[in-house]
């Protein structure tokens, strides 16, 4: 039985609502007294098996064995005394003026007629409140959403520390995992960690709180910052919930959102009645057969209004993955596509389907007659222009998880991820079967396996590769998610079944530990691509895979996955955790060397209950996650008895919905969970990611209303853009969920490009109550204000930093920084950058959301787009370029120097090992600082440091070369020569006879040039010929040495 306390303080209250118990109830639970209770008794409540009676200051709660009850009426017990037992909670020291009230009458009532108690016309309530149950403190009681809460609504500059509540009676009594635990002779009852949130200026800004027991007294912890003169109150808001409104088939996939809180959805369509929007990118379907384009909707922030709607596909069947906005609130998609006709730009950088084999993923209604390339395609802001698209991928399946190991939810072959930088750069997670991905400035060319990982780095306008890799081992691997940290490093996860996937020294862990199934794995690959940082495995001896990766602000790596690790053996500092739980979180520290803590949650089967669909730490490093249960695919997932607060927007499920959760940083307690879904629907995704963003809301994608059912919770209805599943199957649903944490995030915008030197800039903070701020405007002068103007006086290109703060918010500051360009005309000097040789680099200016900048490149040699105001540059040698940017005013010339380092390694041309000890050399251009010989390609052994290195043996060594900047690979190969050959003659004759001896050269490569022999009997003939004939007069042996073109001999002999 459970308990759930939510607290609320501030201007109108302390707020500590408290779901006493959840169960099926009128709404009008409150008995009033004339008679028929004690006189001390004020109202009455009935609750599953026993009762709650309600004096001042006090709850009396009283139970009965409501099993033993049972048993009474069915006849199985014999005996006419049934257990029970009662407890009390008494509010101490509470006031005894106070005042009992109760309102809100309902319009029947009942009569009591026994022993000399007479009582008639015994009226119930909805309410019932204690006013001033301590000064400034009120308590109000009310049946909600099937729970009996009470609310205690203290008063502004009221203490909550007045509030202690001594239990008595009970067997037992303590926390667990911040809840407060009360045990019975009958029963357990279980009262859910406190919450709370405060309104500020109309705004819901969360407070910490949690319980404090000091043996049987309960009181309430909260933070010293809160703002005693506003409301605190924890409270959850779904801003808005849709369907697509599609009239065709409509299964739900990914969603995002941008900076100013608008959802964009992508989902699959079946056919014509996607309702497209008018100037949309593609407002037909384009397939020719019962196949699918992708459906992409972008929603206002209220979910009233499409801002635009598009079909985007060729005429074959396409899947979008994963989708993600860049700063002018361009529409990233990535997926993955069997047409050969999807549409793709001029200067894509491919722009032909490679294909693959064909194949049929299971349970999407879709088909790869002749396999899958991936695709990324950008659109702008009003969705009616593609800026650029193009196909990735080789000669095999890309794009798509099939591996049978790895693929364990419905719909796994439909993950991966995309993300953006500053630079607005886009960078893909996926896995491919192809062994010609396409491969550049990579740190690991070939393709290991079967099923390998890959990583993509582009150039905003989709026409270039800066870098991609292939990750994994000689067996099965996929990454699924990447995080970028504060230097555009990258981390990547997911799962592996290889035993050799490229772990480095000193990982947390080191070794493979499921030889049957997999484990997860987390990656650090350097900026360029070109180095693994770090990287371990992650997981138990049984099944594990991380499908998430996010970094807090200290840049702690946290990963989301499933697992079937036994017991808590997952669990490490962490105080909430359900034993035999099969969703792991973990946190490891930024080198990858050291597990912080983790943790599992869920319902403790042993067998994974959701499959993720979204993760988050937010800047509060508070932990968010989301995911789908429900029996669609044929999957054993289900939401059943996963773990809610009293807060939850929904309490009930039917085992096929989403789950939300939030957990503290520590993971030592459970701070939000609920439901999510309709009451027939098995609510799903069909693959993709969906986002949270860091102010804690989340932006959900959802395959709703399977079965032309109308279940999918809409808000608001009327209002939303459909209301209605208008397909005969299912829609696109989607919704918007705010957590109201009082977080602060600092954002501002300016005319980032401007001849006028006056510049206004706009705060856009997300603010919370007591919010100040400070400017550096990058010249030197700062401001207070919110929303300040600034002179700057010399041209140039500025860094303008607005840090926000507040002791309210959970955060206490955030800070940003952005690029100003004050233009007059004039010429300055970009720094310089510095790239190694045959290696590009990105130059140039941050991307400025204003469509009238223009930007022009000279010379035009080496750059990906003269257009771009940072392009990417490839050049040999070292050279000058001048960047234009121009407003249509005035116009600035910036310059910047591209050195390129000479650095270079070129090994000893491959050779053959024969006889003896090989010298095998290296020359090097530029300056070396260090020189390193390895077995190895991850040169994780050291053989030698000098510029040669002494072989003895077969093998391919590797020669890396090091200064400050550059680091130069390369190897060489020493194979056996196989020298072979056969010696023959006759080996017996009479005296007299002559014999002839000859030796056949059987060597495959290179030929033998030289032939030396020996005998036991006095030879007359030349030693370097092949064969001879002799006449010896006794017995005699022969023996040969043979030499060939190398150097390397061979010796035989006959008797």
């Amino acid at each position: 039985m459970k308990n759930n306390r939510e607290i609320s303080l501030g201007l109108i209250i302390l707020f500590l609502s408290i779901s006493l118990f959840s169960f099926s109830q009128s709404v009008f639970p409150f008995t009033e007294n004339k008679g028929q209770l004690p006189q001390t008794v004020f109202s009455k409540v009935k609750i599953p098996s026993g009762s709650v009676f309600i004096e001042k200051g006090k709850f009396t709660y009283s139970f009965y064995n409501g099993k033993q009850l049972q048993e009474r009426h069915d006849l199985q017990r014999d005996e006419n005394w049934i257990d029970a037992h009662s407890f009390s909670s008494n509010f101490i020291n509470s006031n005894s003026n106070s005042s009992l009230i109760l309102s809100d009458k309902s319009k029947y009532f009942e009569n009591f007629y026994y022993k000399d108690i007479n009582a008639e016309n015994v009226n119930f309530y909805k309410y019932l409140s204690e006013e001033n149950i301590y000064p400034g403190i009120d308590l109000n009681m009310y049946f909600s959403d099937n729970n009996l809460k009470y609310d205690l609504i203290v008063s502004p500059n009221i203490s909550p520390k007045l509030i202690k509540i001594k239990y008595s009676g009970q067997d037992e009594i303590y926390l667990k995992d911040g809840n407060l635990i009360i045990k019975t002779s009958v029963n357990t009852i279980t009262e859910l960690a406190p919450f709370a949130y405060q309104i500020i200026n109309g705004e819901k800004q969360t407070v910490k709180c949690r319980y404090h027991l000091k043996k049987d007294i309960l009181s309430f912890v909260l933070p010293e910052s809160y703002d005693r003169n506003v409301e605190l109150v924890i409270d959850p808001t779904l801003i808005f919930s849709t369907y697509s409104g599609s009239t065709a088939d409509n299964f739900g996939y990914t969603a995002t959102y941008d900076r100013d809180g608008f959802l964009y959805s992508g989902s699959t369509v079946f056919g014509v009645g996607y309702p497209t929007t008018l100037g949309a990118f593609q407002i037909d379907y384009a397939n020719g057969s019962y196949g699918t384009d992708i459906g992409i909707t972008k929603y206002d922030t209220t979910g009233t209004t499409r801002i635009y709607s598009t079909y985007l596909g060729g005429t074959k069947d396409e899947l979008p993955h994963s989708m993600i906005v860049n700063n002018m609130n361009e529409l990233f998609i990535f997926g993955t596509t069997a047409s050969d006709d999807f549409p793709v730009t001029v200067n894509a950088f491919q722009t032909t389907f490679k294909g693959g084999s064909g194949f049929s993923p299971n349970g999407l209604g879709v088909s790869f007659p002749n396999g899958s390339d991936i695709f990324v395609s950008r659109l702008n802001a009003s969705g009616g222009n593609l800026l650029a698209s193009t196909y990735i991928g080789g000669s095999g399946n890309d794009g798509l998880n099939t591996s049978q190991k790895l693929k364990k939810n419905y719909a796994d072959e439909v993950r991966g991820e995309i993300d953006i930088d500053k630079n607005n750069n886009i960078y893909l997670a996926t896995c491919t079967y192809s062994a010609d991905f396409p491969n550049t400035n990579s740190l690991q060319q070939n393709n290991n396996g079967d099923q390998e990982g890959c990583i993509v780095k582009m150039d905003n306008q989709l026409s270039t590769i800066i870098w991609s890799s292939y990750l994994g081992g000689t067996k099965d691997d996929a990454i699924y998610s990447l995080a970028l940290d504060k230097n555009d490093n990258v981390f990547v996860t997911g799962g592996t079944t290889s035993d050799d996937f490229p772990i480095t020294t000193n990982a947390y862990q080191n070794s493979y530990l499921d030889s049957i199934r997999s484990d997860a794995f987390v990656t650090h690959i350097s900026y360029d691509g070109s180095t693994i940082i770090n990287s371990t495995y992650f997981g138990s001896e049984y099944y594990d895979q991380s499908y998430f990766v996010e970094l807090n602000s200290d840049e702690e790596v946290y990963i989301f996955g499933q697992t079937k690790a036994l017991g808590t053996s997952l669990v490490q500092n962490s105080n909430y955790f359900t034993s035999e739980a099969s969703q792991f979180i973990a946190v490891l520290s930024n080198n990858l060397n050291q597990l912080l803590r983790s943790t599992v949650v869920g319902t403790g089967k042993g067998t994974p209950d959701i499959s993720p669909t979204a993760f988050l730490v937010d800047v509060c490093n508070n932990i968010y996650i989301s995911g789908w249960g429900s029996g669609t695919g044929n999957g054993p997932l289900s939401t059943l008895n996963m773990p809610i607060t009293t807060n939850a927007f929904q309490n009930t499920t039917d085992g096929n919905d989403f789950y939300i959760m939030i957990l503290d940083d520590g993971l030592d307690n459970l701070i939000y969970g609920t439901y999510f879904g309709g009451s027939q629907s098995a609510e799903h995704v069909d693959g993709g990611t969906s986002r949270f963003d860091k102010k804690g809301v989340i932006y959900q994608s959802v395959c709703a209303g399977c079965g032309n059912n109308n279940d999918f919770p809409i808000e608001p209805n009327p209002g939303a853009v459909s209301s209605t599943n208008n397909s005969t199957n299912c829609n696109n649903g989607v919704f918007k969920f705010d957590f109201n944490f009082p977080i602060l995030i600092s954002d501002f915008d300016a005319p980032w490009v401007s001849c006028v030197n006056n510049i206004s800039f706009s705060n856009l903070t997300t603010s919370v109550q007591n919010t100040t701020y400070l400017w550096d405007f990058g010249d030197g002068d700062t401001s207070t204000q919110s929303n300040p103007t600034h002179q700057y006086f010399i041209p140039g290109i500025y860094n303008v930093t607005l840090i926000a703060s507040s002791s309210v918010a959970c955060n206490l500051s955030d800070t940003i920084t952005k690029q100003l360009y004050i233009l007059s005309n004039a010429s300055s000097n970009l720094q310089g950058v510095d790239v190694c040789k045959n290696e590009s680099v990105q130059i140039g200016v941050l991307p400025i959301n204003n469509p009238s900048i223009n930007y022009f490149w000279f010379p035009s040699t080496g750059l990906s787009n003269v257009s771009a105001p940072n392009p990417i540059a490839n050049v040999n040698s070292s050279t000058l370029y001048k960047l234009i940017i121009s407003d249509g005013n005035c116009a600035d010339t910036l310059y910047q120097m591209v050195n390129v380092d000479s650095l270079s390694i070129n090994a000893s041309d491959d050779t053959t090992f024969c006889n003896q000890d090989i010298l095998l050399q290296a020359n090097t251009t530029g300056i070396v600082n260090s020189i390193i010989w390895s077995n190895n390609s991850y040169f994780s052994d050291t053989i030698s440091n000098l510029g040669t290195y002494l072989s003895n043996s077969v093998g391919t060594y590797f020669i890396k070369v090091e200064n400050n900047n550059c680091v130069s690979i390369d190897s060489v190969s020493v194979v056996n020569d196989n020298i072979l050959i056969d010696l023959s003659g006759i080996t017996e004759i009479c005296i007299g006879d002559s014999v002839f001896v000859k030796v056949d050269d059987l060597s495959p490569l290179n030929p033998i040039i030289n032939y030396e022999w020996s005998s036991s009997f006095i030879m007359n003939f030349s030693s370097d010929s092949s064969n001879f004939i002799t006449y010896p007069d006794t017995s005699s042996w022969f023996k040969v040495i043979a030499t060939n073109t190398l150097g390397c001999y061979i010796s035989d002999s006959i008797f």
